[in-house]
């Protein structure tokens, strides 16, 4: 590695994925059950849109965070996007379950369609960010060293 450090060991990585997506993931599940049980208790659409909308942004954010937190911590580009594939399968399995006994206002959603997307969702986000992570480092040790 180019800041001097060890690369980690594939059990610290792996605690590194299980400890950050658990957290991460954890907020995720918290911020997708608070909007729905606040969408479930609005009657207008244009408040639905937008705690979809809130909620849907801070995802992108909370997935942001874990990939460049796992990028940083264990040094390889590609554990943002494996991170981002456990956090979001956590969030899916409860926020399906939530959905099947509480179904929020509106048309339901596929459960195969939530999993697709929220997929995408975190492994998109936490891969892109972790990638953006590793090459800011990489470029900013580049111009230090010069």
């Amino acid at each position: 590695m180019r800041d001097g450090r060890l690369p980690p060991t594939p059990r610290a990585a792996s605690v590194s994925i299980l400890r950050w997506g658990l957290l991460i993931g954890g907020l995720v599940i918290i911020v997708d059950l608070c909007a729905l049980a606040i969408s479930q208790r609005t009657a207008t659409p244009d408040d639905q849109a937008a705690i979809a909308t809130v909620d849907e942004l801070v995802n992108f954010v909370l997935f942001a965070i874990l990939g460049v937190v796992v990028v940083r911590d264990t040094g390889l580009i590609y554990m943002g996007a494996i991170t981002g594939v456990f956090a979001s399968l956590l969030d899916a399995i409860v926020v399906a379950a939530a959905n099947s006994m509480a179904p929020p206002p509106g048309p339901p959603q596929p459960i195969e369609e939530y999993f697709v997307s929220n997929l995408a969702l975190g492994t998109l986000f936490a891969g892109a960010s972790g990638v953006v992570y590793a090459l800011i480092q990489r470029w900013s040790g580049s111009r230090s060293k010069k």
